[in-house]
């Protein structure tokens, strides 16, 4: 049975390119990247030349990106220099921004986004008090697609000298995204997002931020993160984000059409279905839609039972009994949250693909 996968969102097969440069470095460079010996400059060089294509993707300066092991390390180690300070946070973050802004004890004040589901700046003033010391608001949410307008907040809080924190792991090679141009202090990414390896990722922190480190020990990446770096994966980290600036564009028409043909199918075949925040800014291969009626669980079950794999939201909370947190910030009662699936195609996606679900999801409304 030929599998669909619908859920690059969550996570992304790797790139044929990107699994040979693992598999290459693995290989050929097997030393210790902080050795003294020759071999170890090998090492060294993978770090420097990786960190120098996504130094340049996003803007910055390469001493400015310290490598993590994804997106959920970076947003801990954020909120582990927030120690009991005030923080502004979007109600819709993803969990490993919310929960470790709780491990922290931070004083949280939450802001909740508009009707169509994107976090307005006029809001986010409006949670500022003279206490705050950091506002968290993500690029794009990794649940509906949503992108915020993070330039407007951006500037907001460098305007009232509070610093700003921005989630990028779902935009990073999916639209283009500028450390300096949003006034980010920290800015983080992951490579599972953008067909490079699981495991790794980036944690931007603006010169002349004192932030201190989250893992102590060897004082590799400068001090900021002890830990020997796990060099083949910033080996495929390089050669993903290589090839997501190389095709952006084109991926970015390709899948906004399959999107815009999954949402005409879906309306004609399924009455009431809509799109969440459909009249909102979006990355274009990311959408949620409401299917009412249609348990969101049910439907992922059948649907994997047919070769079709999605998610109802965010992978790391699918096995939570309680609808999304997202859903039910945007409005949806706790029966049309539960009923939501969100659909993000990739690069082997086709419209096949896209007719052949939409014809599963009408045959099990015509079960129910």
């Amino acid at each position: 049975m030929h599998a669909i996968y619908l859920d690059h969102a969550a996570t992304t097969p790797p790139a044929p390119q990107v699994i040979e440069a693992v598999a290459q470095c693995m290989r050929e460079c097997t030393a210790n990247p902080s050795a003294a010996y020759s071999a170890a400059g090998e090492a060294r060089k993978v770090l420097r030349q990786t960190r120098e294509v996504l130094a340049s993707a996003i803007g910055c300066d390469r001493n400015e990106l310290t490598f993590t092991s994804g997106g959920t390390e970076a947003n801990n180690w954020v909120f582990a220099g927030m120690e009991g300070k005030h923080v502004v946070i979007s109600a819709i973050e993803h969990a490993s921004v919310l929960e470790a802004a709780g491990a922290h004890k931070c004083h949280i004040t939450l802001v909740e986004p508009d009707a169509n589901g994107v976090i307005l700046p006029e809001a986010v003033e409006k949670a500022i008090t003279p206490d705050t010391a950091l506002i968290s608001v993500q690029y794009v949410n990794n649940e509906t697609g949503l992108i915020h307008p993070v330039e407007e907040i951006g500037r907001l809080a460098r305007s009232r000298r509070i610093l700003f924190h921005c989630d990028a792991v779902q935009a990073f090679g999916h639209i283009p995204v500028a450390a300096k141009q949003i006034q980010a202090d920290f800015l983080c990414a992951s490579a599972h997002k953008l067909y490079g390896p699981r495991g790794v990722g980036f944690l931007y922190i603006r010169t002349g931020i004192g932030h201190t480190a989250l893992i102590h020990g060897g004082g590799q990446e400068n001090g900021r993160r002890s830990g020997t770096e796990n060099v083949p994966a910033i080996a495929g980290f390089k050669v993903a984000a290589e090839l997501a600036m190389i095709d952006l564009q084109q991926r970015a028409l390709r899948e906004q059409a399959l999107v815009r043909s999954l949402i005409q199918e879906l309306h004609t075949a399924i009455p009431g279905c809509r799109m969440l925040g459909a009249d909102a800014n979006r990355v274009p291969g990311v959408c949620a839609v409401l299917l009412p009626g249609l348990p969101s669980e049910y439907a992922i079950a059948k649907l994997d039972l047919a070769g079709i794999q999605l998610s109802g939201g965010a992978a790391c909370a699918a096995r939570l009994a309680q609808p999304s947190h997202v859903y039910r910030a945007m409005g949806l009662s706790e029966k049309d949250a539960a009923c939501v699936l969100r659909f993000s195609p990739g690069r082997a996606t086709t419209e096949s693909d896209i007719k052949t679900t939409v014809q599963t999801l009408t045959a099990l409304y015509g079960s129910l």
